[in-house]
């Protein structure tokens, strides 16, 4: 059964709540994998594919906005995008990658523009991505790589507590394809193969932020904007470097390892000022393990992890104050007959010196969130089916987020999915925003 479709977008969902990373599996498998590049001859050096992408949105639960508020209702997105990947390898050592996308949002052309705020406006219409831009050395014992990409670091596919190297995506939670979800980063990253394990180092000179809502979106929480005070970046100020290491191997049939990673919280953290409300961003170090082991026809999935230098602002005006964050998260992946798959996972996030004022920053003393995915491919697994929960807290009244959404595969060079994505709320304060957000969702791909 090809890679799961629901797990990176129920990811995306999951980063929504505050302080929350937005991982997802390294089991999923970009558009680009089944594209036949530009190789005509055998021992070609270039390869290049595209993507030309049609995406859409339609709010179906939105009221009527209150008066001079932009009117959310009805057609949401109209995106045109081109998304080109280009790979050159002069030898056998040298790689060099390059993955962009360029996009345009016709929503702003086709309805009235009188109530769109600027910053929106200015993030969503025309937007110009550097996905991947790197180059990488490899020999047999080691690989040396530097440039802008992706790393993935957790074990579990929706609610992994072991992302520290890059940002999420949370302007938009649920509406996500999986190559979005998580942001890149300029990075340089060296691994040593040591038999079975491998030791990774990794420098982070680019301290990108999460991507979360912008002022004027129908995701925005406030009634006024955030002054966001983004830290410094590596080639700006030395000491703004982030970086930290990993060691991974296979032990008695599981994979297994643990890091040390030194960087700023993605998230930040708001304080209020006699102008108005800042986002600052705080040094954090993340210690964390994790293993996966396969039994059966499941993979069983475990993941700790402890984070020091966390901040909160607990009144106005008030300097912040630093605690500490403990985590644990499990997972199960299971494979079904007839082409079919079940995810569970649970991760808690627990504040040891919680007080009550750390709740409207980092959230109750215990934050459990829960996960439960279906996938089922029919039609020579041309066609997949899935349907995907999350949930906030142990109880019903404590808010998910749904999903339900089938991706077509017409041949292997046209793509297309339609899906609807519901929230309800609850108490849960990561959905309060999105309560009246409920939209279908499309989009259809031509791959060259």
């Amino acid at each position: 059964m090809k890679p799961s479709v629901w797990l990176p977008v129920l990811a995306a969902l999951c980063a929504s709540v505050a302080a929350e990373d937005d991982p997802f599996g390294d089991a999923f498998d970009s558009g680009f994998s089944e594209v036949e590049t530009a190789a005509p001859a055998s021992n070609s050096e270039l390869y290049i594919a595209n993507r030309l992408i049609h995406r859409g949105q339609w709010a179906t639960a939105h009221s009527a906005p209150a008066p001079g508020a932009t009117d959310h209702r009805g057609l949401a997105s109209l995106v045109t995008a081109w998304n080109p990947r280009l790979e050159w390898r002069p030898s056998e050592r040298l790689n060099i990658l390059v993955d962009a996308e360029l996009s345009q949002d016709w929503v702003f052309e086709l309805r009235s523009d009188a109530d769109w705020k600027t910053p929106y406006r200015d993030q969503r219409e025309t937007q110009f991505e550097l996905n991947e831009a790197r180059l990488a050395y490899t020999t047999p014992g080691w690989v040396l790589t530097s440039g802008r990409q992706v790393l993935t670091w957790g074990f579990n596919d929706v609610l992994s507590i072991l992302e520290p190297v890059n940002p999420p995506q949370r302007s938009q939670p649920g509406l996500y394809d999986a190559d979005e979800a998580r942001l890149s980063r300029w990075l340089t990253e060296a691994r040593y193969y040591l038999g079975d394990w491998t030791l990774q180092g990794v420098i982070a000179h680019e301290n990108r932020t999460a991507e979360l809502s912008v002022y004027g979106s129908d995701y925005y929480p406030a009634a006024a904007e955030t002054d966001d005070q983004t830290p410094d970046h590596g080639w700006e100020d030395q000491s703004a470097h982030s970086g930290g290491v990993r060691l991974s191997g296979l032990w008695r049939n599981a994979d297994i390892a643990a890091f040390l990673w030194r960087g700023y919280n993605p998230s930040g953290h708001l304080e209020f000022r006699p102008g108005g409300i800042e986002r600052h961003y705080e040094r954090l170090t993340t210690l964390g393990a994790g293993l996966s082991l396969p039994v059966g026809p499941a993979i069983l999935k475990a993941e700790l992890a402890a984070e020091d230098g966390l901040a909160w602002a607990p009144v106005s005006g008030n300097l912040p104050r630093t605690t500490e964050r403990l985590g644990w998260a499990l997972g199960g992946d299971l494979t079904l007959p007839a082409n079919s798959r079940l995810v569970l996972e649970l991760s808690t996030r627990y504040l040891p010196d919680y007080q009550p004022g750390m709740a409207a920053t980092l959230g109750e003393e215990f934050s459990h969130r829960w996960a439960i995915g279906v996938e089922h491919s029919t039609a020579r697994e041309r066609l997949t089916l899935t349907t995907a929960i999350l949930g906030f807290g142990l109880t019903d009244n404590t808010g998910q987020a749904i999903r339900l959404g089938a991706e077509w595969t017409i041949n292997d060079q046209w793509r297309s999915e339609l899906g609807w994505v519901s929230y309800r709320s609850g108490d849960a304060p990561a959905l309060q925003a999105a309560e009246d957000n409920d939209r279908l969702f499309w989009q259809v791909e031509w791959l060259f």
